[in-house]
């Protein structure tokens, strides 16, 4: 299995505080790995040393097979980012804005160009990258006028001015309307499908949980889990929702019998993790009772369960 970013006890000191410390990243290719953690985890410093925008204390890193920041230069080209919030020319249209960023990063359209034969005119690629984040319409606006969803859009769009093997995202979404959002996820699956390899740091939840495929948490600069993320929900107790009509006097049986502790759902059903309990059991127990047993069903933890569970943080996270 090939890595796109590896580091080896990657750390980074601010006035002898490890803000990132000893991180060993792996981000497989073809992944869409989600880096989680709570405010003030390491997440955007970590990401800033991998673009090279920063240098680590101590430590390897990776990125694209080539260790950074040494390769930066070859790195680039098939590098795209989006970090933090955007920098951007107030005067100056979204068209206008991707060509003189293009204009500035003559040497990685070279080298772009030189990778995939088939890249367009400058003026294309604008259209095209412009389309791909929703932008067209706005494409003559000053980018001044622009709200933050847009500039985020607007950022995207320079990072994908270029075909990339690998996209850095530090919270994409930022300032996005709910219908943002839902697109943005929409573009995030579209590029992983055509080859894009993607790392995105983001706090909100249930969007990596639809997206990733591989997760890893950080908390106080240090790494608490990484892998799959059906690994990361496994590692709490299996739940079990419960239907029935006599609602009461089940929760008493379950509880009497199995220590069980109940959630309420809604329409007659709870849950329960049921640990090490068979499923057979507990239906056996309920209708030997005749408690009116209409439905019994496996749910598997949400991320935000088992990210709460890992980290005990819940304030930052929906």
């Amino acid at each position: 299995m090939e890595y796109l970013i590896q580091t080896t006890a990657l750390t980074k000191e601010y006035g002898g505080r490890k803000v990132v410390n000893s991180l060993d990243l792996v981000v497989p290719e073809g992944s869409i790995y989600g880096f989680l953690g709570p405010n003030g985890s390491g997440k955007t410093t970590t990401i800033r040393m991998l673009l090279g925008l920063i240098f680590p204390t101590s430590g390897e890193m990776k990125v694209l097979g080539r260790s950074m920041p040494k390769y930066l230069d070859q790195v680039l080209p098939h590098l795209g980012a989006v970090v933090e919030g955007p920098g951007l020319y107030p005067s100056l249209s979204p068209s206008r804005y991707l060509e003189r960023m293009a204009n500035n990063s003559k040497a990685i359209r070279k080298a772009a160009a030189k990778a995939s034969p088939e890249l367009a005119a400058l003026e294309t690629d604008i259209a095209a990258a412009l389309d791909r984040v929703g932008l067209s319409k706005v494409a003559q606006r000053r980018s001044k006028a622009l709200s933050l969803g847009m500039k985020q859009r607007l950022a995207l769009a320079n990072a994908l001015l270029f075909p990339r093997r690998l996209l850095i995202l530090d919270e994409p979404t930022n300032g996005m309307d709910p219908q943002g959002i839902v697109e943005m996820r929409d573009l995030i699956m579209e590029l992983s499908s055509s080859g894009t390899t993607v790392f995105i740091s983001s706090h909100i939840l249930s969007e990596i949980e639809q997206l990733c495929s591989h997760v890893g948490v950080i908390q106080h600069g240090e790494l608490l889990f990484q892998g799959e993320l059906s690994e990361l929900q496994s590692q709490l107790p299996t739940k079990l929702v419960i239907g029935v009509r006599e609602v009461e006097e089940a929760k008493a049986l379950l509880l009497a019998k199995y220590s069980f502790e109940f959630q309420d759902v809604s329409g007659g059903l709870f849950s329960v993790s049921r640990g090490e309990i068979p499923i057979e059991q507990i239906v056996k127990d309920l209708v030997q009772e005749n408690y009116g047993l209409f439905r019994i069903a496996e749910d598997k933890s949400t991320l935000e369960e088992a990210f709460v569970h890992l980290t005990g943080v819940t304030s930052d996270v929906y």
